[in-house]
């Protein structure tokens, strides 16, 4: 493989602390005293401020007037714990996929458990989380999608669709492993796992945030390789793998082969081979006819382009059961057989 081709790119805490009122000033006494301070802000990243103490109103004998006002408690850090109700699973919104979706976004670097390969004998990498700023927005629960790097490659690459999948409402864990493919346990599975801990977890902004029923892979060259691989895992439910994809027979939902049509790195007769082996799913081969292994990709900006757009409705279809965006894919006419940009083909998909 040559080096202009190791661009190999795949689909890459503010906890709200309880509110702790102050403690009212007491009574003067003999003279007056004055109201002790607001107790701190309960745990929670960013905790809010306690309220002001109120002022005492007695006054004590022949003493002064009453008690000064409490001081406002301080900001809480720590736990989600106190976040509310656990979120709803359930049917989202419609949304267009080629615009920015309704979330606030933040990225959280090297985070989650060390897995894979290191870079030269190195560390093992952890990961880059891409989520919803509020997780409580909207009070449903977030779908999980699970990213893998092509070869030489980290999530900074593919950041502009991992961004828009999360403003989506998805959460995306994408591994920092340059060689996604490596590993046991393989990065992309142990990035699922650890989001799932975290939904499970009191401490964490994820706590009852996530969908855990509703989980997606996607990746680019290797790391399209590495998601097929781990569809094989009963908790992938749905797969978009990009340039890249493995014969994989233990599919747990639908699959979307996406490769490019001028792509001479992994051509489309090698994703057929994956296409062709998979007999027990709704399973779609679409080739961007003027793709090559890389240019489908948006490297700056937040104009996604029209593979990434694709990928999104895919997820939302399939993880958010966004029905308005099912005819893209499925039925006799689905929008993408009809679209002279794309060539497709597919099995178990007519309705």
């Amino acid at each position: 493989m040559t080096k202009a081709t190791v661009v190999l790119i795949a689909l890459v805490t503010v906890g709200c602390g309880s509110t702790s009122p102050g403690t009212p000033g007491t009574g003067g006494s003999d003279a007056g005293t004055t109201g002790s301070a607001g107790t701190t802000g309960g745990a929670g990243t960013t905790g809010v401020a306690g309220t002001t103490g109120a002022a005492g109103t007695t006054a004590g004998r022949g003493g002064s007037a009453a008690g000064t006002t409490g001081t406002a408690g301080g900001a809480g850090s720590g736990s989600n714990a106190d976040a509310g109700a656990a979120c709803t699973v359930g049917v989202w919104p419609a949304a267009d996929p080629a615009t920015a979706g309704p979330f606030a976004t933040v990225t959280e670097n090297n985070v989650g458990p060390a897995a894979g390969v290191g870079t030269d004998g190195g560390a093992a990498p952890m990961f880059t989380l891409f989520r919803p700023m509020d997780l409580r927005q909207g009070g449903l629960c977030h779908p999980v999608i699970t990213w893998g790097n092509g070869t030489g490659s980290t999530p900074n690459l593919y950041r502009a669709l991992l961004n828009h999948l999360a403003s989506h409402g998805f959460v995306v864990i994408a591994s920092n492993s340059t060689n996604v493919a490596q590993g046991d346990p393989p990065p992309m599975l142990a990035g699922v796992t650890w989001v799932l801990e975290q939904n499970a977890d009191p401490s964490s902004v994820m706590y009852q945030r996530i969908d855990t029923t509703h989980i997606g892979g996607t990746g680019h060259s290797q790391g399209g390789f590495a998601t097929t691989a781990a569809a094989g895992d009963a908790r992938i439910t749905t797969i978009a793998p990009l340039c890249g994809a493995q014969n994989q027979r233990n599919l747990h939902g639908p699959a979307f082969l996406f490769c490019g049509g001028m792509d001479t790195t992994v051509p489309c007769s090698t994703i057929m081979n994956a296409y062709n082996g998979i007999t027990n799913q709704p399973v779609m081969l679409a080739s961007y006819l003027a793709a090559d292994h890389a240019n489908w990709v948006t490297f700056g900006g937040n104009t996604v382009k029209p593979v990434e757009v694709a990928v999104t409705a895919w997820m939302r279809v399939h993880l958010m059961g966004d029905a308005a965006l099912r005819g893209r894919f499925y039925g006799a006419s689905c929008t993408l057989c009809q679209d002279a940009a794309w060539q497709v083909m597919r099995k178990m998909m007519d309705q």
